[in-house]
């Protein structure tokens, strides 16, 4: 058993979150700043950056009793965004009808200033359009990184703060656009629904976290309009992959105060392509619990370590964004000895290609909607045969 017994640095652990999704993503996007404009002269270069700013209005939801109090008003938020338009440099860009990729900063009230207080982040975020005709485009946004929640739960001066109980929190967004187009698609007034999402995966209790709804209505503008380009040769993408992926974490007990404890998971994942983009897949796993470990020995278990050990199974759904995947997993333990969590678990999260054979994994590991732990580990991967991408 291993125990953290002082507060974990968390909010250096949290930033490997940005990093990943802000790095990778941009660095898989693009090998150059400027696309050239070979139609008119290939001497000239079109810059590809676009500069927005938003505001929002909406409402903290109160997914649980203990929130309903103290939602005071509605939320109200900016945004501010540089995004870079891919061209085509890269297959997947062609896939999802030329991404634009960015990072921003977001700042919100959360409905109670005295309890709440106000939130800021700073993320990475992919908005891919599915539909684009010459004066609107319809497209959707995620976005993934760090926050700052200026109040958070203190047994001393915060207690009836029963969301967060740390200052450092993972963000992560969720919306759709419509985009109206003016002079010569430079100007760009955009609007629609968006979720926002701020919690710590466990590392410090009270952890119900915060979800946002809200709407939003923004201005872009672009410092040119690129040329895009299309192949009809694509390269092939891997069938068959085969993943195995070690990952570790800290977590509490449900109640706060109780000092953080090491979890690890070990799993063996298969995946099969579906297409260009998609990829569904079985899997195993390995968990190891200190939390359960703890408490199966202050209930005097005759063997705390082997009975708060736990396997499990998973179906796979992954999302490929060149080296970039986002995977949704949904499993159940097999047989456990330790059955608090039910026998159910859900996994969100992020895997980066980083060379021919490895990859880096960040993902949240869920009990329905109760968070479990904030997994980092690397992972080994092959893969077989390929399909011809049109």
């Amino acid at each position: 058993m291993f125990r953290f017994t002082r507060p974990v640095a968390h909010s250096i652990i949290l930033s490997n979150i940005s990093l990943l999704f802000v790095i990778v993503l941009w660095n898989s996007a693009t090998n150059s700043v400027f696309a050239q404009n070979k139609d008119k002269n290939p001497n000239i270069k079109v810059s590809p950056w676009n500069f927005s700013v938003q505001a929002a209005s909406g409402f903290l939801m109160a997914h649980s009793g203990s929130l309903q109090p103290i939602v005071k008003s509605y939320t109200h938020s900016l945004m501010l965004e540089a995004g870079y338009k891919t061209s085509g440099q890269n297959a997947w860009h062609q896939f999802y009808h030329y991404p634009t990729l960015g990072f921003g900063y977001y700042y919100s009230t959360l409905g109670n200033d005295e309890v709440l207080g106000r939130a800021q982040a700073i993320y990475g975020y992919i908005d891919a359009p599915y539909y684009d005709e010459k004066a609107i485009t319809l497209s959707y946004k995620f976005g993934f990184g760090l926050s700052y929640l200026s109040k958070r739960y203190d047994i001393q001066t915060n207690i009836y703060n029963p969301a967060i109980g740390s200052h450092i929190n993972v963000y992560a967004h969720f919306g759709f656009d419509a985009r109206f187009r003016f002079l010569k698609n430079r100007l760009i007034v955009n609007t629609g629904p968006g979720f926002s999402h701020m919690s710590n995966g466990k590392i410090q209790t009270p952890n119900l976290g915060l979800n946002i709804i809200d709407w939003h209505l923004g201005i872009r503008y672009a410092l040119g309009t690129p040329n895009l380009t299309k192949s009809d040769t694509l390269p092939q993408r891997p069938r068959h992959k085969f993943i195995g992926i070690w990952s570790g974490g800290a977590k509490e007990f449900t109640e706060p105060n109780h000092g953080k404890y090491f979890a690890s998971t070990t799993t063996l994942d298969y995946e099969y392509a579906v297409g260009h983009k998609i990829s569904w897949g079985l899997g195993f796993d390995y968990f190891y619990d200190g939390v359960a470990h703890q408490e199966l020995i202050e209930k005097s278990d005759n063997n705390p370590f082997w009975n708060s050990n736990r396997y499990g199974i998973h179906a796979a759904y992954s999302i490929y964004y060149g080296r970039v995947s986002y995977i949704i997993q949904l499993g159940s333990y097999i047989a456990p000895q330790y059955t608090d969590y039910g026998f159910v678990f859900t996994r969100i999260g992020l895997r980066a290609q980083i060379s021919k054979h490895l990859l880096f994994n960040v993902s949240m590991k869920t009990h329905w909607a109760r968070a479990d732990i904030v997994e980092f580990g690397l992972g080994y991967y092959i893969e077989k045969s390929g399909i011809k991408q049109k």
